[in-house]
């Protein structure tokens, strides 16, 4: 899959575009992009408007590992700032007409979209007008009640993983470059990769989580603890931090996508390396079992 942060990009013949935020890319998102696939002469395309300001469940780059799957051959990213310029006419005649050259669109069925904020039936209108079919996907529910983006960003924060990974038909993903920390799993005989994210990406509640992290092409147990730090040094500045199992490599400045599975525990302030060390134990021993569980499901 090609991706691109501009509209100037060589897309092959004409296409076949689905459009939006898809912060997520829950089973809604991926029920309209499903019905991207199997139109001959038209190249299936995903334009993701990204927001740099906001809590986002998902970066472009996370979106895009996940549309590796989904037979998608063009991403197309688009700060959302630039597009709510356009009128919903600005935006079909501009980047859907113009210079994508859409034959066909796919959306879901509560389309919101442009300035002036039209609907579907906007959208057929001008598909008219520009020369190009739409397809109206109807919205997927869970428990009676629509799959939304806000629905998937309470149950983050909410650290409700069965609901979350219901909605997003996938586990929760954080996606980054391996930094410098302070060293501090060091001295507790568990050096932790620390994971750079986007600043505005959105964390799940603090506390210590079973996961998975996928490096060079396979993945690795580990151990993550997401937030504050106040048995080391009480700074309020949340970290992300894994414990790779069975793992001994220097991976500093290397991009890994991590998988948090499960809730093990909240975080705590200990007093002593002995107390740390206890807890530790008993941490591993839990998130041992369970991502044994998790990989046992995986392989079956």
């Amino acid at each position: 899959m090609k991706h691109f942060y501009d509209l100037n990009g060589v897309v092959p013949n004409s296409t076949r575009v689905a459009f939006g935020t898809f912060d997520g890319l829950h089973l809604g998102h991926q029920a309209v992009i499903q019905k991207l696939r199997g139109y001959e002469g038209e190249t299936p395309v995903v334009v993701s408007f990204f927001d740099e300001v906001n809590p986002v469940i998902y970066t472009e780059s996370e979106k895009e590992y996940l549309l590796a799957g989904m037979s998608v051959e063009v991403m197309i990213s688009l700060s959302r700032a630039m597009v709510d310029t356009l009128t919903a006419e600005e935006f079909c005649k501009k980047i859907l007409w113009s210079r994508l050259r859409a034959k066909s669109v796919v959306v879901g069925e509560n389309l919101c979209f442009g300035s002036d904020r039209k609907g579907t039936a906007d959208l057929i209108a001008l598909g008219q007008e520009f020369g190009f079919s739409v397809e109206v996907v109807p919205t997927v529910t869970f428990e009676g009640k629509p799959v939304t983006t806000e629905e998937v960003k309470k149950a983050v924060a909410d650290g409700d993983f069965q609901k979350m990974n219901a909605l997003l038909g996938h586990p929760y993903i954080m996606q980054g470059t391996v930094v410098h920390g302070k060293a501090a799993g060091r001295k507790h005989g568990m050096p932790t990769a620390n994971l750079g994210v986007a600043e505005n990406k959105l964390f799940p509640p603090h506390g210590v989580y079973g996961s998975l992290a996928y490096l060079d092409g396979t993945f690795f147990r580990g151990m993550t603890s997401v937030g504050f730090r106040p048995s080391d040094d009480d700074i309020p500045i949340a970290t992300i931090e894994t414990w790779l199992l069975n793992f001994n490599r220097d991976i500093y400045g290397k991009r890994f996508t991590l998988e948090l599975h499960s809730y093990i525990r909240g975080v705590c302030k200990f007093n002593g390396l002995d107390e740390v060390r206890k807890q530790i134990d008993k941490d591993v021993l839990a998130v041992q079992n369970h991502m044994d569980q998790v990989v046992s499901r995986m392989k079956a």
